[in-house]
C-alpha cells in the first residue's frame, strides 16, 4: 500500500488547479501516477457560494484510478480557492456556520455545501473503480484540503477501505468531535497535514474548529517570514519546500501550546505576548479551547451546537466564559488571564478585575479577535488567482 511522497502529493494538489480550464485539465490527468483508461478518470463539478448570493458551479475535482505503484488505488483530488468564479469560492470559505457532515458530526457549513455537491460523482466513480485491494488516496490544498478531510472521513465509514488523507495549508473542518472521530476512523498515520508555520489559513476558523487529528500538530513546515505571511499560503511554495523531503524528515514533535501544562504556565505568566509571532493565534486558540474546558468541567458540548455566523459563535463562547466566571472563582481567575492575553494580542486596554467581564465586554473582545484572524486568512486566500 504505497503512499504518496510529499512531493508528489503537492504537485498534484498544484496542478488540481488546472481543472478550472477544460482544455488544460487532460494535462493533470495524463499524469504517470494515473491509468491511460479515459473511463477511469474524470473531472468533477462543485456548487460554490451561497445559496442565493453569488452561487456558481464550477470544476473543482478529479477523480482517477492510479497506475504503476498505485495499480490498486484511486485518486481524489481537490483545488484550492480561485477567483475563477466571481468569488462565489470567498462565499462558500465565510459561512462559518456548523452543520451536520455527512457522516452526522458538526463542520463548517461552507465546506460541507461543496463535498455534498461532489457526494453523488464520487459515490459512482468509487463503485466503478474500488476493489477490496483499493487504497483510496485523497488530497487538496487550502479550501480543497477542507473538503478532502470531509470526503476522507465519509469514505473511510462508508467504504471501509484504506484512506490516506494529504492536506496543504487546509483552515480547520469541524468540531472537536468531528476532529477527534475523524482522526480514529483515518487513524493518525494516515492522515498528512502540511502547513507553514506563518501560514494564516490553518489558523482559522478559531475555536470551536479543530484540526485533524486532534493529538498530532501535523508537518510544519519552516517559514522564511517572520510574521503571519499571505505567501506562506501559496501552493507552490508548498511544493517547492516539500521538494526533496520524506515523510519521516518533516514531522516534528508536539508544539508547546498542544501541551495542557505549558498552556497553563502561559496563562498564569504575566510576559507581554508578541502580536508579531505567527504562532499566537494558535496559542490563543488553544488556550481558548483549555479555559472553556474547565468551564464546561471536561466537556465542550455547549459550544459545539449549531451557530450561523461570527457573531452567533462570539455569543456562545462569550456566555460559556461568564457563566464559568460566576460560579466559580478558580474559573473566573483563569477566564481573566484569558482575556488578559487577547486584549493585549489586540492592542486594547486590559482589563484588572472580574467586575469588568460582563457577557457583551467578552463578545466585543472575541469577535475582535476573530476578525483579526479572519482578515489575515482571507487575504491569504485571496492571493490564489489559478493555476501554479
Amino acid at each position: 500500500m504505497p503512499t504518496l511522497t510529499p512531493f508528489e502529493s503537492s504537485n498534484l494538489a498544484s496542478r488540481v488547479y488546472l481543472v478550472q480550464d477544460e482544455l488544460t485539465v487532460g494535462a493533470l490527468l495524463n499524469d504517470p501516477l494515473f491509468s491511460i483508461d479515459a473511463e477511469r478518470k474524470t473531472s468533477m463539478n462543485a456548487n460554490v457560494g451561497g445559496r442565493f448570493i453569488r452561487a456558481a458551479k464550477d470544476a473543482f475535482a478529479v477523480c482517477a484510478k492510479g497506475s504503476g505503484r498505485f495499480k490498486e488505488d484511486v485518486f481524489l483530488i481537490f483545488r484550492g480557492s480561485t477567483n475563477a468564479n466571481n468569488s462565489a469560492d470567498w462565499i462558500s470559505n465565510a459561512r462559518i456556520g456548523l452543520e451536520f457532515s455527512q457522516t452526522g458530526l458538526p463542520v463548517h457549513i461552507g465546506f460541507n455545501q461543496i463535498f455534498r455537491s461532489l457526494l453523488g460523482d464520487i459515490r459512482q466513480f468509487l463503485h466503478q473503480n474500488v476493489t477490496s485491494k483499493t487504497t483510496i488516496h485523497i488530497l487538496g490544498h487550502s479550501l480543497g484540503g477542507a473538503v478532502a478531510n470531509l470526503a476522507a472521513d465519509w469514505v473511510k465509514k462508508n467504504y471501509g477501505r484504506k484512506v490516506i488523507l494529504y492536506s496543504y495549508g487546509a483552515p480547520r473542518v469541524g468540531g472537536f468531535w468531528f476532529a477527534r472521530k475523524a482522526g480514529i476512523r483515518l487513524k493518525e498515520q494516515n492522515i498528512y497535514r502540511v502547513y507553514h508555520k506563518t501560514d494564516p489559513v490553518p489558523m482559522i476558523p478559531v475555536f470551536p474548529y479543530t484540526h485533524t487529528p486532534v493529538s498530532d500538530t501535523g508537518y510544519q513546515l519552516h517559514s522564511s517570514q517572520s510574521i503571519v505571511s499571505t505567501e506562506a499560503h501559496d501552493i507552490k511554495g508548498y511544493r517547492n519546500a516539500v521538494k526533496e523531503s520524506t515523510w519521516a524528515s518533516l514531522q516534528g514533535p508536539l508544539a508547546p501550546f498542544q501541551i495542557d501544562h505549558v498552556i497553563e504556565q502561559w496563562l498564569r505568566s504575566d510576559h507581554q505576548p508578541n502580536a508579531a509571532d505567527p504562532t499566537i493565534w494558535d496559542w490563543l486558540n488553544a488556550a481558548t479551547i483549555w479555559v472553556l474546558r474547565k468551564v464546561l468541567l471536561g466537556g465542550l458540548v455547549v459550544a459545539q451546537a449549531t451557530f450561523i455566523g461570527l457573531h452567533s459563535l462570539a455569543d456562545k463562547i462569550a456566555w460559556a466564559l461568564k457563566t464559568g466566571a460566576d460560579t466559580s472563582k478558580d474559573v473566573s481567575f483563569w477566564v481573566v488571564r484569558l482575556l488578559k492575553k487577547i486584549m493585549r494580542v489586540l492592542g486594547m486596554p486590559v482589563i484588572e478585575t472580574t467586575k469588568e467581564l460582563t457577557q457583551a465586554f467578552m463578545r466585543k473582545v472575541l469577535i475582535r479577535l476573530i476578525e483579526r484572524i479572519t482578515y489575515h486568512a482571507q487575504q491569504a486566500i485571496r492571493q490564489i488567482t489559478g493555476p501554479r
